[in-house]
């Protein structure tokens, strides 16, 4: 199925505001204490995954989508790992 090039430009419009949150997302992982460094990384990693998906989908490139699908994948699993810790020892 192709996507429409109209679809394709809001995608990579999207894609360029991700940036925008990886940058974010960086200053944030700079000035992290200790403790938090790790949130701030996945948090990172979350940022980077869609910046890859939405560029694999705006550009119609298949293994990008695939590589930043599975990186979504894998952060948001580590987010609930942490999230479930913090319960556990709450």
């Amino acid at each position: 199925m192709e996507i429409p090039a109209a679809f394709r430009w809001v995608l990579l419009a999207l894609a360029v505001l991700q940036l925008a949150s990886f940058v974010v997302v960086l200053r944030r992982l700079r000035a992290a204490e200790r403790g938090r460094s790790v949130e701030a990384r996945i948090d990172l990693l979350d940022s980077f995954s869609g910046i890859l998906l939405l560029a694999g989908l705006g550009l119609g490139s298949l293994p990008l989508g695939v590589v930043g699908l599975g990186l979504m994948g894998l952060a948001l699993a580590l987010k609930g790992v942490g999230f479930l810790r913090s319960r556990r020892h709450a």
